[in-house]
């Protein structure tokens, strides 16, 4: 998200107005306003990076600024209806399409988002955060051949970029996921309709617990000392237990225990995910198994955002949890279908997750054999 910097100075400082760094989804340049003091100098001048502007983009700049702390905190559609009207009087101003982009994809209106950024890419094709974004979206609505080559772009045009090697890591996970078919388009039934469910796409990466381990013994640690913990949590990954186990019709079953060594889950909240097989992700499940399934596992949800510009909400941690206690529960690929939790990525929109019906139906008839 553009960060503009406004300021009114005397004449003799407006050399001094300088562009700033961002972070990640943020870009930022330098906006000025001259005022003159004597009798003949009662005019404003306004300059951005250098170059006079009229008042309009000079007030589109200040809402620009004012979306920032919107989006940083959620208030997507208040963003949105802001930056519409900057887009009116600076239809020109790249980073007010950026912003407007990533407003509404939080938002859900994914087709809207890209012409946005498509938008700003043309005016300023030097704005990494735009192929950031874009490649957010392509990868949450599904099209993962899109949102590979576009972080990839990424990756050549800015290899300097502080978000580079963190980048680099999710296109190595997404092209080794879709050569090892864990990524692969839905599955069609004989009338070539999606299925209702997910079972064969997994195959072999469907792992069932032995009836003789259920119910499974489920230990949840409170992330208490953990930055970015909040008790509710807690609470959250509970509640994701008990979807799955709606879900399965009685097939599937948990019970909580105190004592992580008589657990056959261990669940845990960290803010570090350096020790991730992957750390463009906000949770590690292991699972370990012998001949007959799964016997021994653990989880752990990541307590701090992954980017600053998608905060991490309630809505966020629940969908964590969803997708981690069902890969804990022996689902060990992803879906391609953006509407299920197990599908490969997170959503930029920020709505209540749900189990979708091929979710249920998947987790039913793997329990239900």
């Amino acid at each position: 998200m553009p960060v503009l910097a406004l300021k009114r100075l005397p004449i003799a400082a407006l050399a001094t107005v300088l562009t700033a760094g961002g972070a990640t989804l943020l870009s930022a340049i330098s906006i000025c306003i001259v005022i003159g003091t004597g009798p003949a100098q009662a005019e404003e001048h306004y300059e951005v990076n250098g170059k006079s502007v009229t008042a309009a983009v000079y007030q589109a700049g200040k809402i620009l600024n004012d979306s920032v702390g919107l989006l940083q905190t959620n208030r997507n559609q208040e963003a949105v209806d802001m930056l519409l009207q900057a887009e009116q009087m600076a239809p020109d101003l790249a980073g007010v399409h950026l912003n407007l982009g990533l407003g509404l994809a939080k938002l859900g209106r994914s087709q809207e988002a890209v012409k946005e950024l498509e938008t700003a890419r043309a005016l300023d094709p030097n704005m990494p955060n735009v192929l950031l974004t874009l490649g957010g979206i392509y990868q949450s609505q599904g099209q993962v051949n899109n949102a590979i080559n576009t972080y990839s772009d990424f990756v050549a045009r800015f290899p300097q970029h502080k978000d580079a090697a963190k980048v680099q890591a999710l296109v190595t996970g997404l092209k080794k996921e879709v050569a090892d078919g864990v990524i692969h388009p839905e599955m069609m039934n004989a009338n070539g309709t999606p299925s209702d469910n997910y079972l064969g796409e997994l195959g072999s990466r469907a792992k069932r617990w032995p009836a003789n381990k259920l119910p499974i013994k489920v230990c949840i640690r409170p992330g208490d000392n953990v930055p970015g913990y909040k008790p509710k949590y807690l609470a959250i990954l509970q509640q994701a237990f008990n979807a799955w186990q709606e879900a399965s019709q009685g097939n599937l079953s948990f019970t909580l225990v105190a004592d992580p060594a008589q657990a056959d889950l261990d669940c845990s909240f960290t803010n570090d995910p350096s020790g991730f097989r992957n750390q463009a992700e906000a949770g590690e499940t292991n699972l370990f198994a012998n001949s007959k399934g799964p016997v021994k596992g653990t989880i752990q949800i990541l307590t701090v955002p992954l980017v600053a510009e998608l905060p991490l909400t309630d809505n966020r941690i629940r969908f964590i949890c969803l997708h981690e206690v069902g890969h804990a529960i022996g689902f060990g690929g992803h879906t391609s279908n953006p509407q299920d939790v197990m599908f490969y990525s997170s959503s930029v929109s920020d709505a209540f997750p749900h189990l979708s019906p091929r979710d249920a139906n998947t987790v039913r008839m793997l329990y239900a054999q």
